[in-house]
């Protein structure tokens, strides 16, 4: 049986890992106060396609983006290459 950290919010097991940007999302959301639910109705899209956020649409994207008031670049940036690009320009 699934941990409790193998779980989705609503308790049904999780069958994959979470993609990176449904993680940047979520992080996203938590720091403005927002659970999944209602970022997916401030965005007009349902719960579920935000838990399977992979390669989304531009439109899905772009919705989600305005929901939670960053651009577009942002919410889909790659931290971890910005990062490594920022360290090896400085090296």
């Amino acid at each position: 049986m699934a941990t409790v950290a193998e779980r989705h919010p609503g308790g049904r097991p999780r069958t994959r890992e979470p993609s990176a940007l449904f993680l940047r999302v979520q992080s996203m959301a938590k720091r403005r106060g927002m659970h999944i639910d209602d970022l997916a109705a401030a965005a007009g899209i349902t719960p579920q396609c935000i838990y399977q956020l992979k390669d989304p649409r531009v439109s899905t994207a772009r919705a989600i983006a305005d929901a939670l008031g960053v651009t577009l670049d942002r919410l889909t940036r790659d931290e971890s290459a910005s990062k490594r690009t920022t360290r090896q320009r400085s090296a």
